[in-house]
């Protein structure tokens, strides 16, 4: 399946055409894709395998365009025994742990389009909005869920590889800044960088 992968890629990359300069041509843009989420928070430090992206864009002229997007990442890690203090000081607990994180940052997104190769389009944009966090940890048969709403900012740069006039493969790299808290870990922030690579379809 790999190797599929790779052949595939490399094949359409090879025989794209000068499709960069009119693919935002096009007004709607739907963009679906795999995402990998690196935590750069305290409570978890495994890097997520499990997530998806889905947005759309409007293009409002051929550089610049404005949506929203809904991503999802779960996050699991293995802690071994450890004393935990209680956030009041009035106790402690000495146990293994698994953790388990599930986000999904809401976010309105504006982006803009720079002009780049033949075959390339490069873009930088920023989300705003909210994200859902849940946070728990399993001690032995017992466990702590936290679970809340915070303020979500995603800066974004990816580039996108269009086929044709109507579809195109993108990457991109989006730092979530979220501040979701977890007071029983005493974690003030559950943000954490996002590596995509998807589809887009667009039309009028």
């Amino acid at each position: 399946m790999k190797k599929f992968i790779i052949i595939f890629l490399v094949f359409a990359m090879v025989h794209t055409k000068n499709y960069a300069q009119s693919f935002n041509t096009l007004q709607d843009k739907f963009l679906i894709g795999y995402e990998v989420g690196i935590p750069s928070n305290d409570f978890i430090s495994n890097t997520s395998w499990r997530g998806g992206r889905i947005e759309y864009r409007r293009m409002i002229n051929s550089n610049f365009s404005v949506g929203f997007s809904g991503s999802w990442n779960s996050f699991e890690e293995y802690v071994p025994k450890t004393t935990y203090q209680k956030p009041d000081g009035s106790g402690a607990i000495t146990s293994d742990l698994v953790k388990d994180v599930y986000s999904v940052p809401l976010t309105l997104n504006a982006h803009y389009y720079f002009k780049g190769g033949k075959k390339i389009l490069p873009y930088a944009g920023i989300g705003l909005g909210t994200m859902y966090s849940d946070q728990t940890a399993y001690f032995n048969i017992y466990g702590i869920e936290e679970t809340n709403w915070g303020f979500c900012a995603r800066p974004e740069i990816g580039v996108i590889y269009p086929f044709t006039r109507e579809t195109a493969m993108y990457f991109s790299g989006t730092y979530n800044y979220a501040s979701n808290k977890n007071d029983a870990f005493s974690v003030s922030s559950m943000s954490h960088i996002a590596l995509s690579i998807g589809f887009i379809f667009s039309s009028r």
